[in-house]
């Protein structure tokens, strides 16, 4: 009931921690507003205006435009199969239950 009260309440009443930032912080802000009218990307300039904002300059968008972009995230691998990386997690002991809803009936 709490996060639903939260979420009535909009945005603007949410408290992001100080480490995020101020830029990425009015950034989500201007994306979330509750009237679409007012959201960063729905007004007359469009998503040009979400590209201008100050959290994405110097980001080439031109680049992921032509999937040009290289990761951030570098690794180290010692082969096509290694998964060092990747947490683990013990194998499943139990079935899934049966999904019985008939959702899919007119599939």
């Amino acid at each position: 009931m709490m996060i639903y009260t939260m979420v009535l309440h909009g945005i603007e009443k949410v408290d992001f921690p100080k480490r995020i930032g101020k830029r990425p912080d009015e950034l989500i802000r201007r994306l979330c507003k509750l009237n679409p009218v007012e959201r960063l990307g729905n007004k007359k300039n469009g998503i040009i205006d979400i590209k201008k904002h100050k959290w994405f300059q110097g980001f080439n968008w031109e680049g992921l435009r032509c999937h040009k972009l290289l990761s951030p995230l570098r690794r180290q691998l010692k082969g096509p199969m290694d998964h060092s990386h990747f947490d683990i997690f013990p194998p499943d002991t139990e079935d899934p239950p049966d999904e019985l809803s008939g959702w899919d009936k007119e599939f």
